[in-house]
C-alpha cells in the first residue's frame, strides 16, 4: 500500500520529507485553460494522483454548459508528463446541475463526461476515477454506491472517499452528531460495491483518521475485504505538518495493516 497526502504544491516537498510516498495535487494547477505551463515546479516530486480536475469556470450541464474537451486533453497530457497515474474528478462547481435540471439526466451526462475524459487519458496509462461529493458541494453524484455502479456499467473506475460517504450518511439521518459506531457494515458494502482504484480518507469532522475510531475501522474493513492494495490519500485536516503528519501516517498504517 502507498500512503499519500492531498496538499498544495507549496508544502508538497515537505510532505515527502516527512514520510508520505506521494503527493496528490490539484489538476487545475496544470493551467489547462492556457497554452503554456511551468512543468519545472514539479521536478522530482512523486505526483502520482490528482484531484480538482475541472476549474469552476467549466460547467458540465444545461444552458451554461461549456466545452471541456480541449481543457481535459491539455490537463491529461501535462499530468502524464510528470508521472500521474490516477486523476480524481471531484469538481463540485463544474458538476452542479442548474435548478430544475433532471437529476437522472445529470447523473447520466456526468458518467458520459467521465467516459470522454477516460478516452483521452487511456493512451497515457492514466485512470480517471471520480469521487462522490456531498450535497453541500454539488447536486450530482453524492451517493457513492449509485455513482460507482453507474461508472462500472461503462467500464469506468471510481474513488472511495470516506468523509463524503460519512457526511452524506449523517445528513440522511438528520443528525448533527452522528453515532460513534458509524454506518453499518451493510451500508459500507452498498456504498463501496466493488473495489475502487483510489481512496481518499478523512474522518467525519474531516480530520486525520485515528486507528481506534470505529467509523474508520469499519471503512477500513470494507476496503480490506475487497482486497484493495493501491494508494490511500489523506484528504483532511492534518494540522501543523511537521508535528502532525508523521502521527497521521502512523495511525493510517495501523488502520490498514
Amino acid at each position: 500500500m502507498k500512503y499519500g497526502l492531498c496538499c498544495s504544491l507549496d508544502v508538497a516537498r515537505k510532505a515527502i520529507e516527512l514520510g508520505v510516498d506521494y503527493v496528490e495535487l490539484a489538476a487545475v494547477g496544470f493551467n489547462g485553460l492556457e497554452s503554456t505551463w511551468d512543468k519545472s515546479v514539479y521536478d522530482g516530486l512523486p505526483v502520482e494522483t490528482t484531484n480538482v480536475f475541472f476549474p469552476g469556470a467549466i460547467k458540465l450541464f444545461g444552458d451554461s454548459r461549456t466545452p471541456y474537451e480541449d481543457y481535459a486533453k491539455r490537463t491529461v497530457e501535462r499530468a502524464a508528463e510528470i508521472g500521474v497515474k490516477v486523476m480524481v474528478i471531484g469538481s463540485g462547481g463544474s458538476r452542479t446541475a442548474p435548478d430544475g435540471y433532471d437529476p437522472v439526466k445529470a447523473e447520466d451526462e456526468f458518467v458520459e463526461v467521465v467516459a470522454t475524459v477516460q478516452e483521452i487519458a487511456k493512451p497515457y496509462g492514466i485512470v480517471v476515477a471520480p469521487e462522490s461529493l456531498t450535497r453541500l458541494e454539488t447536486n450530482v453524484g453524492n451517493d457513492l454506491g449509485q455513482l460507482a455502479r453507474a461508472l462500472n456499467a461503462k467500464g469506468l473506475a471510481y474513488t472511495a472517499d470516506s468523509f463524503h460517504v460519512l457526511k452524506e450518511w449523517a445528513f440522511d439521518l438528520g443528525l448533527e452528531t452522528a453515532p460513534v459506531e458509524g454506518p453499518s457494515e451493510s451500508h459500507w458494502r452498498d456504498q463501496i460495491p466493488h473495489a475502487p482504484v483510489h481512496i481518499h480518507i478523512g474522518d467525519l469532522p474531516r480530520n486525520a483518521p485515528k486507528a481506534d475510531d470505529p467509523m474508520m475501522q469499519s471503512f477500513a474493513r470494507r476496503i480490506k475485504e475487497l482486497g484493495y492494495n493501491a494508494r490511500i490519500s489523506l484528504e483532511c485536516n492534518v494540522g501543523e505538518l511537521e508535528a502532525r503528519l508523521p502521527i497521521a501516517l502512523d495511525q493510517l498504517k495501523q488502520l490498514f495493516r
